[in-house]
């Protein structure tokens, strides 16, 4: 039994060994994978949340005084305006909508106020600086902490208290001085986990189904006996590739519903809010996305399911592609916006990641948007080109 035991155990041992694709797929890519996976989300994830050093902040300021002033000229990449109390609203709606990313208020004569400051007099009003800012978005945070801690190092040389930084008023104590609302918390929050888990999911529809279909027949010798119809060879994978893209793209919206309706309870929210939220234009749109998405992926797939020998050879091709799926899906994350320059567009499968990032968070462009579905639309008709030429080829349908 021992010698049967052990001239099984070698020669399974030599196969695998002998078999550089199999070996390569299940020793040495594992642990190549993760090590990838985690040095660039390591990289990546220091920089969430960081802001451009070329940034320059927009802040608008009320009643300024010359103290203030000249503490803030200090600080590099600062631009402030000086802006009239009557326009304290429209300024205000400006932080709201990330056209500037800070308002300062001051009080009116404010120097005047802190230089005859008594200590000893009876208790009087202090002078209150309000810092409005949007939390939703990372520059006008980063300008409220680096304003406020100015501000505090000014304080401190004062010695006594003899103004505030951000007091709630008495009429409104739970005032936070921060214009962000629930939808562009939830945008921020959602946007760093819906691309990323969006463009796994369609990946992970396709390779459901395309390698079986394309690889299997190939396993079962029916692809040969197919390709002797009078049908052209792009018709063949054309028509191929939209078969797997619809079941595919029906799996897909399966996922993508389940996580519509269960994203809001992890966020300690109601289904309504999602409504509310977001419209059937922007429903539309991720459609749209995940249409493309779908074509580009299939396209790639069918490639690599025609150059396979079997169905288990295809998955194996298609484990590394994982990797690079879910990295591309943090593409917002990795450039720390959504950017609204149309280069990054023209970047087939970044540019969904890109696209669903900007329709989560509320930045939806019109160009952006058709620049993507005609990249992705040309990458899959590429895709079924190639398909088809594989198909013309004996070598590689009968192999």
């Amino acid at each position: 039994m021992k010698n049967n035991v052990m001239t099984i155990f070698k020669k399974e041992a030599s196969r695998i060994v002998h078999d550089q694709k199999l070996f390569f797929s299940a020793v040495i890519m594992p642990g190549l994978l993760m090590f990838v996976m985690f040095f660039l989300m390591g990289n990546f994830m220091a920089d969430i949340g960081a802001v451009d050093e070329d940034h320059v902040y927009h802040i608008h300021a009320v009643d300024l005084p010359s103290s203030a002033a000249a503490r803030l000229a200090m600080m590099p990449n600062m631009e402030i305006t000086n802006v009239s109390a009557a326009n304290t609203e429209q300024a205000r709606q400006q932080v709201a909508d990330r056209e500037i990313d800070l308002l300062i208020i001051f009080p009116p004569n404010f120097d005047a106020i802190v230089a005859a400051f008594d200590p000893y007099a009876p208790p009087a009003e202090v002078p209150n600086i309000e810092i409005w800012s949007n939390a939703a978005r990372m520059e006008s945070a980063n300008a409220r902490g680096i304003v406020t801690g100015i501000l505090y190092a000014y304080h401190q040389e004062l010695t006594d208290t003899r103004f505030t930084v951000n007091a709630p008023p008495a009429d409104a104590p739970g005032e936070n001085f921060d214009l962000a609302t629930d939808a562009d918390i939830f945008g921020l929050v959602m946007g760093f986990m819906i691309p990323m888990m969006f463009i796994i999911m369609i990946y992970t529809g396709c390779l459901s189904i395309a390698p079986e279909t394309i690889s299997g027949q190939k396993e079962r010798g029916t692809l040969g006996a197919l390709l002797v119809t009078p049908a052209k060879r792009t018709h063949m994978a054309i028509g191929k590739i939209l078969a797997i893209s619809v079941f595919a793209l029906l799996g897909a919206i399966g996922s993508i519903l389940g996580m519509a309706f269960g994203m809001p309870s992890m966020m300690g929210m109601q289904l309504s809010s999602l409504v509310e939220f977001y419209t059937l234009v922007d429903a539309g749109l991720l459609l749209l996305v995940a249409m493309s998405t779908t074509l580009v992926f299939v396209g790639l797939l069918s490639i690599l399911s025609a150059y396979a020998k079997s169905v288990k050879e295809a998955n194996a091709y298609a484990t590394p592609i994982m990797l690079v799926v879910t990295l591309t899906g943090l593409g917002s994350t990795i450039l720390g916006r959504v950017p609204s320059e149309s280069i990054f567009y023209f970047i087939p499968v970044f540019n969904s990641a890109l696209c669903i990032s900007a329709i989560v968070n509320f930045e939806v462009n019109v160009l952006n948007m058709v620049i993507t579905s005609g990249v992705n639309l040309i990458v899959t008709l590429i895709c079924a080109l190639i398909v088809a030429k594989m198909f013309s080829s004996e070598k590689i349908v009968f192999s």
